[in-house]
């Protein structure tokens, strides 16, 4: 039968592992499986768009490409609706 952890012991174990232990380390230290604690800090580097941290990334990078390409455009709006 599975184990069941409270949210608080989770969180607390991807904080550490978020300062630096290994995961193999905490599941030693703690007595619980690696997998668990690896299983745990990959939902929660997810966010709850299921979303990782590197598409994240690459939807900001574009978001502000995007948005300096809208100020250029209006800028040339602008400057064609002068003439």
């Amino acid at each position: 039968m599975p184990t069941h952890y409270d949210k608080e012991f989770k969180q607390n174990i991807i904080n550490l592992y978020k300062q630096g232990e290994s995961a193999a380390q905490l599941a030693r230290e703690y007595g619980i499986g690696y997998s668990t604690v690896h299983k745990w800090v990959q939902a929660q580097t997810q966010n709850k768009s299921g979303k990782t941290p590197d598409e994240i990334k690459a939807m900001e990078k574009r978001l502000t490409a995007l948005s300096e390409e809208i100020e250029i455009l209006k800028k040339a709006l602008g400057f064609l609706a002068q003439r």
